[in-house]
């Protein structure tokens, strides 16, 4: 077995300790050892970076980055016998198919190894976390452990999917999970109990709070989906511009007042201005899907004013916020028979579906990353840092 001399941003457990390191990495039996070839920034590294994190720093010093596509460069001489399943696979025999890496093929991963009751991912206790316990792609090669491959967590990427767009597939299948998980009611059954369908609502209308790369997924994914309508809020005219040159004009946009170092008062009156704004553009419907995809509080506050008043429309919480939402108006809910959901991480079975879309043509996220693309010759602090255009670096 060979072994690797790997530049890598390496995180020691403290805000804003992340240095470039030379790391050595020895593929074992039961390994993969793939090569880097673009590993996308998620909003959590950033956050990780900036402030820490209580299910990180135990592990450290980490390489961080879990939104990758790699090549395989070599392969343990038992990976072929690692077929007893665990996690996503719990209770299979791995098929040889699946087992049957070989070097050169390109592949990104489930980041989460999780533990699934009924089909649906469990959120507490994951067997283990790529990025959080096992170190990720921040760096020219990483090794993929034997838990990876059993959990079925590394995943095969075709050759007319971009690298670009694979490293996209797990932060745009965290958008499918949330969207999969919505509940709009279809009917009720003999006895009045609701009859719900999951996913956006087909012909109805959808608005995207975010201008950046995962509001682009989430707009990309309700107009596949069937919305008829959507609309992203953003905050400038230059997202304006940026969203019409990528997304075209499948969408509408608007440009939210700026809300920067205004009162909570002031920014309650901005709200109904932005609301009043929106019905007028809906002919005073609002929305049957809202989605939050970004982490500020203020987002989500305004999302549970955002529901339509015929009823039943649904929010989607795609970031955490980290801290309290003041004046949220959970009684939203309630007079308008919404419903207000979060998701956190992705299904395997999410991650095949967007890699089968883009693969089938049925979805692009050509341009969806920052033109700026970073080495190990940049500093971390800018790559962790940087805004990027408002897109992924």
């Amino acid at each position: 077995m060979s072994s690797y001399h790997s530049k890598a941003f390496l995180y020691h457990g403290r805000p804003e300790q992340i240095t470039l390191e030379t790391i050595d990495l020895n593929c074992g039996p039961n390994d993969l050892i793939v090569k880097v070839l673009m590993c996308a920034r998620c909003g959590t590294d950033k956050s990780i970076f900036l402030h820490g994190h209580k299910n990180v720093d135990p592990y450290a010093p980490v390489v961080l980055g879990h939104e990758l596509i790699g090549i395989i460069v070599e392969v343990g001489d038992n990976v072929k016998n690692c077929n007893e399943g665990i996690g996503y696979a719990q209770g299979k025999k791995l098929s040889s198919e699946y087992l049957n890496f070989s070097s050169g093929e390109r592949v990104t991963f489930q980041s989460r190894i999780a533990r699934y009751k009924n089909g649906l991912m469990l959120i507490p206790k994951p067997i283990a976390n790529l990025s959080f316990q096992i170190n990720g792609g921040y760096s020219q090669y990483m090794k993929v452990p034997e838990e990876m491959i059993r959990s079925e967590s590394v995943i095969r990427v075709p050759k007319n999917v971009t690298d670009e767009e694979a490293c996209l597939i797990e932060p745009a299948a965290c958008a499918l999970e949330s969207i999969y998980a919505t509940p709009h009611p279809v009917g009720v059954d003999n006895h009045g109990r609701h009859i719900y369908k999951a996913g956006i609502q087909t012909g109805g209308k959808t608005c995207i709070i975010g201008s950046g790369t995962v509001g682009m997924i989430y707009a990309s994914l309700a107009l596949l989906e069937g919305a008829e309508e959507v609309i992203m809020i953003v905050r400038s005219a230059k997202k304006k511009e940026l969203i019409h040159r990528i997304l075209g004009n499948k969408v509408k946009v608007y440009i939210a007042p700026q809300l920067k170092d205004m009162s909570i008062q002031e920014y309650l009156l901005q709200e109904e201005k932005i609301v009043h704004d929106l019905e007028d553009m809906t002919d005073g419907y609002l929305f049957d899907d809202v989605v939050s995809a970004c982490s500020d509080p203020n987002a989500q506050r305004l999302m549970l004013k955002l529901y339509t008043r015929e009823g039943y429309g649904v929010g989607a919480c795609f970031g955490g916020t980290h801290s309290l939402v003041d004046q949220a108006d959970i009684d939203q809910n309630h007079y308008r028979c919404a419903k207000t959901i979060g998701t956190s991480g992705c299904s395997t079975d999410a991650m095949k579906t967007i890699l089968q879309w883009l693969h089938e043509g049925n979805l692009s996220f050509k341009n969806f990353t920052s033109s700026r693309k970073f080495t190990f010759d940049d500093s971390p602090h800018e790559f962790f840092t940087t805004s990027a255009e408002g897109l992924k670096p």
